[in-house]
Parts: C-alpha cells; sequence; structure tokens
C-alpha cells in the first residue's frame, strides 16, 4: 500500500534537500497491536518510521548505525527491529500479510550500506522459506500458483465452465425447453383449484368438475412425464460435461512435471481430480438448468399473484429482504468451514493414498493403531467441522423457515379476514389460490439468496481443477524434432541443478559417454546419482548448462521421441494391476507376442511367467502382488527390453534381491547391455565388472571418473568402496 496522504505530509517536512526516499512499506498494525495507521520509510541517510509508541509517533536512526535487522515472530504477526551498538529497538509491527514486504526492507537496507555478501545468504534463506501470498489480500498461499479462494473472480469462473457446456448446445436446449414446461405446468392448478372452490362447489357444476378433475390427471400426468425426461436429460447432460472435465484434468496431471508432484501429495490431488469434479456436478446443473428454471417461476408466481391481489403480493414480499440478508450472513459464516472441510477431507485422502500402498510396512513396523489414530484424528476435526456447520445450519433454517411461514400467516390474516368481511374482494378459492403460490414463491426466493455460496463452493472446486489445468506442462520445446538412427552418445556440459533455489545437488557436471560405452555410476546416499540420471531422461531441467544426445541438446528433442528410446530400470519396480504381458509391453503397446518372449527370456523372466496357470496371461494384484522382488525387477527389465532402447538406464536394480536373484538378474543385464549405451547405478560393486568406466559422485562433485583399474590405482574414493566391500565379504566368509 502507498503512504496515506497524513504520513506524507509529515514524511515531506522531515526529508533534507539532498535526502532520497529509497524504499517506503505501510504497516497495517502498531506496535501496541492494534489495527491503525503505520509505516517505515528508508532513505539514502536514514531509518524513519511512524508508530503511535515512538515519541511523537516518529523514531529515526541513521542507517550507518544499524548493525543488523530481525523479524520477530509473534502469533499472526511479527516485529521489525533494529540492532543498534548497545540496544535492540522495535521499529514497527505487522501482520504476515506483510512479511514479504519487510523481509525486503532488510535487503534495501543491506544495499545502502553496502554489505553485498550478506544480500544473497539472504536472498537464499528467503528463497528457501518463502510464503507465496496472493497479490490481492496477502493471504499465504502454498505454492507459487496455488489458487486464493478469497479472491476467486466468481464470473470468469462461470464463464469458463460454461466454456464446457457449448459443446452440448443442442442437449442443453432439449432440457430447458423440458425445464420451462415442468416449471409452467405446475403453476396451472392453482388456478384450476380456485375455480374448483369458488364455481363448481359452490354452484353444484358436476360437468365442469369432471373438466377440472381431467385437466388436472393431464396436466400431472405430463408433468411427470415431462419431468422423467428432464431428469434423465439433464443428467446425461451433466454426467458428460463433468466426465469432460474430468478426462481433461486427468490427462493434465499425466502432462505435469515431477516438480508439480514433488509439492503436492498423492491424496490431494486424487481429491482435485475426483471430488472437486464432483461436487462441480451438481453445480453445473445449477448453473445450466436451476437458474433459469427458478427465476422464471419466480416471474410467473409472481405475475399470478399480483393478478390475483396486489396487496396480498406485497404483503408476502415483507420477508424476503430478511430471508435474503439472512442468507447472506450465513454464507459468510459458513464459507471458512466450507473450505476447513475441504482441507480436511484432503488431509484424510492423503493418509488413506499413503496408507494402501505402504501396508507392509504399516504391519512390518506395527503401525496399524498409530495410522488408525492418525487417520481418527483427522476424522474427529472433520466431524468437528461438520457438527460446527450443522450447528450454524440448525439456528439458519428455523430462522429462515419462521419467516417464510410467518408470510404464510400474515396471508391467511389478511386474506382470511377480507374473505369473511369482503366476499365480493377476496373469494376462498383465490386465498387457497394465492396461498399455493406463495408457498412456492419462497423456493426461488432460497435459491437465489443461497445461490452465492453454491456459487463460492463451486468456484474453489473450479479453481482448484483448474489449477491442475493451468499447471504448466512438462516443456516440449523440440516437438517433431527426431534424431535419425540414434547412437546412444552422452554429453554433460557443466550442468548444475537444485530441487530448490540456492541449494544445488548436481554442481558443474562435465561427462562424455561414447555410444555402447557402459558407464558405473557410484557415490554415497544422497550425491546426486537418480538425479543425474533423471536429467537424461527430462523429468527434471537442469538449473545450468546442458545435456546432449548424439551432439543434439535433449531440450531441442522432442521428449516423447527422447523418452521411447531410452529404457529406465528402476530401483523399485513398479508393475500395474494388469496381465504380465501387458505390463512387458507397456513400453511397446504394438510389440507381438514373440518380441514379449523374447524380452522375457532376455530377462531370465520366462521360466518363472510359464509356470504359472495362466502364464502371460496371469492377472498381478496392485504393484506387482504376486511376483518377488527379484521376479518383478526381472519383469521390470523385461519391459525395457522388449522397446529396443539405444542407451538404458538400471538404476540400482540388484539392490534389494538375494545373491541368487542377483545373479540371474545381472545375466540378463549382461545380455541386455550389449550394443546400447548404458548407465548403471550400484550399490553392489559386483555389477560393475563389464563398466568400461566408473563414474564417483560425492556431494554432487564428480569426485573420479576412469576405468576401473585407473580408479583402482588412484586408491580414492572408489578404491575405499571396493575395500569395504571386500572387507564384508572377507568376514561373512570367515565367519560361516
Amino acid at each position: 500500500r502507498e503512504f496515506s496522504g497524513h504520513l506524507k505530509s509529515r514524511l515531506s517536512g522531515l526529508l533534507a534537500t539532498d535526502e532520497e526516499i529509497l524504499y517506503e512499506v505501510m504497516s497495517d498494525m502498531t506496535l501496541d497491536g492494534n489495527y491503525d495507521e503505520a509505516g517505515l520509510v528508508l532513505t539514502n541517510k536514514r531509518l524513519i518510521s511512524f508508530d503511535p509508541k515512538h515519541h511523537e509517533s516518529i523514531y529515526q536512526v541513521d542507517v550507518n548505525e544499524i548493525r543488523s535487522t530481525t523479524i520477530e515472530k509473534m502469533y499472526g504477526n511479527s516485529i521489525f527491529q533494529v540492532v543498534l551498538d548497545n540496544e535492540t529497538i522495535d521499529v514497527n509491527r505487522f501482520t504476515n500479510a506483510r512479511e514479504d514486504f519487510f523481509n525486503e526492507f532488510v535487503l534495501r537496507i543491506l544495499e545502502v550500506q553496502g554489505r553485498s555478501d550478506e544480500i544473497d545468504n539472504l536472498e537464499m534463506a528467503n528463497d528457501r522459506e518463502k510464503k507465496y501470498r496472493c497479490p490481492k489480500c496477502g493471504r499465504i498461499l502454498p505454492d507459487k500458483n496455488a489458487i486464493c479462494s478469497k479472491c476467486i473472480d466468481k464470473r470468469k469462473v462461470v464463464r469458463r465452465l460454461l466454456e464446457y457446456v457449448k459443446p452440448y448446445k443442442k442437449l442443453t436446449f432439449f432440457v430447458l425447453m423440458l425445464s420451462l414446461l415442468v416449471t409452467l405446468l405446475p403453476l396451472i392448478p392453482p388456478m384450476l383449484t380456485r375455480s374448483l372452490i369458488d364455481d363448481v362447489i359452490t354452484n353444484r357444476d358436476v360437468e365442469k368438475l369432471w373438466k377440472i378433475v381431467i385437466s388436472l390427471v393431464m396436466i400431472y400426468l405430463f408433468d411427470g412425464i415431462f419431468a422423467g425426461f428432464r431428469s434423465y436429460n439433464l443428467s446425461k447432460l451433466s454426467n458428460t460435461i463433468i466426465f469432460d472435465l474430468r478426462t481433461q484434468a486427468f490427462k493434465s496431471v499425466q502432462k505435469l512435471t515431477l516438480k508439480y508432484y514433488d509439492k503436492r501429495s498423492t491424496g490431494s490431488i486424487m481429491s482435485r481430480v475426483s471430488n472437486d469434479t464432483q461436487r462441480l456436478q451438481a453445480f453445473m446443473i445449477s448453473l445450466t438448468q436451476n437458474v433459469i428454471v427458478q427465476f422464471l417461476t419466480l416471474i410467473g408466481i409472481l405475475i399470478f399473484m399480483f393478478y390475483m391481489d396486489w396487496k396480498l403480493t406485497l404483503l408476502s414480499i415483507i420477508p424476503v429482504p430478511f430471508v435474503i440478508i439472512g442468507s447472506q450472513i450465513y454464507a459468510e459464516h459458513m464459507r471458512p468451514r466450507y473450505r476447513r472441510i475441504w482441507r480436511r477431507m484432503s488431509r484424510m485422502n492423503a493418509i488413506l493414498g499413503d496408507s494402501i500402498p505402504g501396508i507392509r510396512v504399516i504391519k512390518a513396523f506395527t503401525g496399524e493403531e498409530r495410522i488408525i489414530d492418525k487417520y481418527t484424528d483427522q476424522g474427529e476435526d472433520l466431524l468437528q467441522e461438520h457438527l460446527s456447520a450443522a450447528a450454524k445450519s440448525s439456528v439458519y433454517s428455523p430462522l429462515i423457515t419462521f419467516a417464510v411461514v410467518l408470510g404464510s400467516i400474515l396471508i391467511w390474516g389478511l386474506g382470511g379476514y377480507w374473505v369473511i368481511t369482503q366476499p365480493d374482494r377476496l373469494s376462498v378459492g383465490s386465498l387457497i389460490a394465492f396461498i399455493n403460490y406463495a408457498g412456492r414463491f419462497y423456493g426461488p426466493v432460497q435459491f437465489f439468496a443461497n445461490f452465492n455460496d453454491q456459487l463460492q463452493q463451486a468456484s474453489t472446486s473450479a479453481e482448484r481443477v483448474f489449477e491442475i489445468l493451468d499447471a504448466d506442462p512438462e516443456p516440449n520445446l523440440g516437438k517433431g524434432n527426431y534424431i535419425d538412427n540414434i547412437e546412444g552418445k552422452i554429453v554433460f556440459e557443466n550442468v548444475n541443478f537444485s530441487y530448490e533455489k540456492g541449494k544445488n545437488i548436481l554442481k558443474n557436471i562435465s561427462l562424455k559417454v561414447e555410444p555402447g560405452q557402459t558407464i558405473g555410476i557410484v557415490g554415497s546416499t544422497g550425491s546426486g546419482k537418480s538425479t543425474l540420471v533423471n536429467l537424461i531422461l527430462r523429468f527434471y531441467e537442469p538449473t545450468d548448462g546442458r545435456i546432449k544426445i548424439d551432439d543434439q541438446d535433449i531440450a531441442d528433442i522432442d521428449i516423447d521421441f527422447l523418452r521411447q528410446n531410452i529404457g529406465y530400470v528402476l530401483q523399485e519396480p513398479l508393475l500395474f494391476r494388469d496381465s504380465i504381458a501387458n505390463n512387458i509391453i507397456y513400453s511397446k503397446p504394438d510389440a507381438t507376442i514373440e518380441e514379449v518372449v523374447d524380452a522375457a527370456k532376455i530377462a531370465n523372466a520366462h521360466k518363472f511367467i510359464i509356470k504359472f496357470p495362466d502364464a502371460y496371461d496371469t492377472i498381478l494384484g496392485e504393484r506387482g502382488t504376486g511376483l518377488s522382488g527379484g521376479e518383478k525387477q526381472r519383469v521390470s527389465i523385461a519391459r525395457a527390453v522388449v522397446k529396443n532402447p539405444k542407451i538404458l538406464i538400471l538404476d540400482e536394480a540388484t539392490s534389494a534381491v538375494d545373491t541368487e536373484t542377483e545373479k540371474l538378474i545381472q545375466e540378463a543385464i549382461d545380455r541386455l547391455i550389449k550394443n546400447r549405451t548404458t548407465l548403471v547405478i550400484a550399490h553392489r560393486l559386483s555389477t560393475l565388472r563389464k563398466a568400461h568406466k566408473i563414474l564417483v559422485l560425492e556431494n554432487g562433485e564428480i569426485l573420479e571418473f576412469g576405468t576401473q583399474n585407473e580408479l583402482l590405482e588412484k586408491k580414492g574414493r572408489f578404491y575405499d568402496l571396493v575395500q569395504m566391500q571386500t572387507d564384508i565379504g572377507s568376514d561373512i566368509i570367515r565367519y560361516q
């Protein structure tokens, strides 16, 4: 916020002629904790603070007298302090919404003092701890692209949702026509009821009685038929629209970068694709049909009511302002509760999403009770939020009902009085018909009173879904660019990479791998081995430098083509709930059965597969349940083999298997790496015996690179690793 006119006038009277304002920030809280006007100014000479607690509401200090600045965190707010030689001064107080501006103020002070080394360190610290905030209201957001539910542009959301209706214009129009019929037909019976009471019963007109009875039967019959057609077609329309939206969201999920998944829980993403789209389905019905139907119903009823008696109509409208205002107040109170309910449901989904695939770990460490307690705690929080919402609703609903009933009682009172004292003015039939219309009148009124709340909930859900749709997909700047006859040469040129700014995982990696070479990659845990190969697959993009395949930057190669020519065997093989054959051909859907069998033989998987009653058609459980760890790994290797890649990446493929299985897998790998450029990440150095060269990584840097003999002669880190594993093997033999 800019300085107010009052503070600007005070500031102008303080500045010297050669003094220049460099930065100013308006606070939203005083040092006493009150929400009032305060501010902070930095010039090329001084720091000037305005706050009622300072002497004469002003505090000034020479910039060069400031030894350091601190931001003292409080609950929901912070205090900006300057540290002088002998004391620390509380300068200004601010809520969390202004935190980023005061962090920037600290940097500006360091700039004026010329302390550039401290600026770099502070910027990196701020980036790691940065809280993304809504630019409009300052609320904390979970990440840079997150949606601020308070500042959602509802009209923009509605317009975007209506874009999904456009492909179904004819069906929408047909359902709308049915809705109009279903709306108009029920407005006729009250008029017939009036005629029945005033004309038929009074005059004992049997002939007219049967006509009215038949008319009522036909009206309700056709109303039921049209309502049935409308219900089916409305369901078809809404389900089709949500199917399109859900499918598009799922497609977007598949195209997102791994960095997106790194920052979000599985449960949260599942909740957006499933729950939020489901919530939108009900809103789409309201948006495409009920708004128009309720509006026309309201207008139609008002026309009939004014036609029958305008004074009673005005009387029946008296409760309407109370209904609308009450609904608005109710919605305002309920909105934050709906958001909390959604967050708690998302957390429960996240726990469920972690517990099911991790059930073996849970059982192995007897964690059943702990995970149950964790889920129950979140469930209790959700229950309390639901009960809190129900408590509010239990007050709101009776009050609104009372206001509506009060309107009906007023009509009964005044209308009944007129029927008794002025029968020529209002008949019994007219009063009954009018009360019937009045009872229906409040339905559309409540609908529109609550519609803003529905819109708020739907807008929040829609924005969460749209966040997925609008998230940046994996960059594919080289789309359509292919390499003819890939040879497999890989070159890293001064590659740096960091998951977070200022914290490099890989540092100045320069490396050349010739076509057909097998390179072993070793190093301690966290040294960057898996990150290195992830960059080749473009799961992540380098922060600096570039990676080339056959002298072409991989950023300029079609990403699908790139991955189609790279075989990848993970440390923890992931198999899908499908047949063994379909898991093998996942990398090459058009593979023939001969190719599948050949791949399985190369991977030493054929023998155990044909032992199953259904052989290659055997259906696996989730994540490959039904196979041992070694069997899953060999199926995973067969999946890499079947597409005959020019480049092969093996990420600790034998780390979690027994010695006998390791031998089978190693035989498969030896056959697999022939005539392919292969990168093998390994902790067991015995798996690298056929590697042409060894790459040793340490803290993200290349510590050693060369042939095994060269590195052993050097007696460096690789030599130490070999010695450690040799000693372990010798100890095992010695104690047997």
